[in-house]
């Protein structure tokens, strides 16, 4: 017989419901955070809210300054660059044992969320290609079987998924790239091609630090003043 899995505790519950709101694009990056205004939407009080975003700020999504609130995360350069490493080790990893391991599960998994992704392109939404890209990556980490590397990934990559979302709503020219790598990882992995696979992926999450940092630039040259011509 298999065990029977405690339930989840209403913090974890809670965490769950804030940590999928932040990937999902609902807070803005930096945006301060009420514990009452949370406690308030999920019908609770402020204690697991509280606990919710303890916890939060250890995965990297929540930062407590005393005496100012929570505030969601804002990433720097540096940061965005070790996610993207972390991110590449795992997925590159898992996408190996997926092809050896779960082959059917996998090919069906991407092709679900390529097809979500096809679908958001077409009309146009940016938040919903989040969505079929985050079902596309997360059946990597599933088809891998390996249960220690899907909860280290949940509790690490949320800052990452959040930025990403972030990105596709305001750099939609982008989709068009990322879509025909998605393709190109789908097709590799459907043939067993391990190496090329790996290639891909790995380049395509490293696209993420460059589609940032491209980002920053851009919102520093809207901020410049503009210098008056002397006649």
């Amino acid at each position: 017989m298999k065990p029977i899995s405690p339930p989840k505790s209403l913090m974890e519950l809670t965490a769950d419901r804030i940590r999928d709101a932040i990937i999902d694009g609902e807070f803005e990056l930096g945006s301060k955070v009420s514990e009452q205004s949370l406690a308030d939407t999920l019908g609770i009080s402020r204690s697991p809210v509280r606990e919710a975003l303890a916890l939060l700020q250890i995965e990297g999504l929540i930062r407590v300054l005393p005496k100012r609130g929570s505030f969601i995360f804002m990433p720097d350069a540096k940061a965005v660059k070790d996610l993207c490493e972390h991110r590449a080790i795992l997925e590159s990893a898992c996408v190996e044992m997926a092809i050896a391991r779960n082959h059917d599960a996998l090919i069906k998994g991407l092709q679900h969320g390529s097809d979500m992704m096809q679908r958001a392109i077409d009309r146009d939404a940016a938040t919903d290609y989040s969505a079929g890209d985050l079902h596309f990556h997360r059946a990597i980490i599933d088809a891998s079987d390996n249960a220690s590397i899907a909860k280290i990934y949940t509790r690490t990559i949320g800052p990452l998924l959040a930025l990403r979302t972030h990105l596709f709503t305001t750099m939609t020219a982008h989709l068009d790239r990322s879509m025909g790598e998605h393709a190109a990882l789908l097709e590799a992995c459907t043939c067993k091609d391990v190496p090329r696979a790996q290639t891909i992926l790995t380049e395509h999450i490293l696209h993420l630090h460059e589609a940032y940092d491209a980002a920053q630039e851009q919102a520093q040259i809207q901020v410049q003043p503009k210098l008056s011509v002397v006649k």
